[in-house]
């Protein structure tokens, strides 16, 4: 039941990023660029730091510790962070595809990129990611509406219904 739950939540995470991807799309460079204040970043770095957080989370499910995360100056533009983290999504998706309720409850054991050492039960760091990148998601959509490229509801609920 839990391996279940988390594919629904990978699922629905990469659904709702999906959206959020088409109205980044529409910016011009000056919107997408420019600093703000809701989260100190521009939204270029917003979606590198995202990206950047999945990508490490999954290298530590993995077995690996990496030192450092993804840098914005990497990325050209959204189409650069979008074909990026696509192939972080595909990781991911085969990932979780597998995964047993046995394997949710497996302790991981990484490092941080400063070196300090922690140990968590996969589901829990599963839910971290999908946590993760609500928060990033909450603080990003309101900004795409004042800026005139509103997503459509985020809802989980709406994405399990197919709205």
């Amino acid at each position: 039941m839990i391996a279940d739950q988390m594919r629904r939540l990978f699922s629905y995470n990469t659904w709702a990023w999906q959206h959020v991807y088409q109205s980044v799309a529409q910016l011009d460079a000056a919107d997408y660029f420019a600093p703000n204040r809701i989260f100190n970043h521009s939204i270029h770095s917003l979606l590198v730091h995202s990206m950047a957080t999945e990508q490490i989370w999954y290298l530590r499910c993995q077995g690996e510790s990496p030192t450092s995360l993804l840098h914005p100056d990497d990325y050209a533009d959204s189409h650069a962070v979008i074909s990026a983290w696509s192939a972080v999504r595909h990781k991911w998706g085969n990932y979780v595809q597998w995964l047993t309720n046995e394997d949710c409850l497996r302790l991981v054991a990484y490092q941080t990129t400063t070196g300090q050492s922690y140990t968590l039960p996969l589901f829990d760091i599963l839910q971290h990611v999908i946590n993760h990148s609500t928060e990033h998601r909450s603080q990003l959509t309101p900004l795409l509406y004042a800026l005139g490229h509103a997503t459509p509801p985020l809802d989980y609920m709406r994405y399990r219904l197919g709205f």
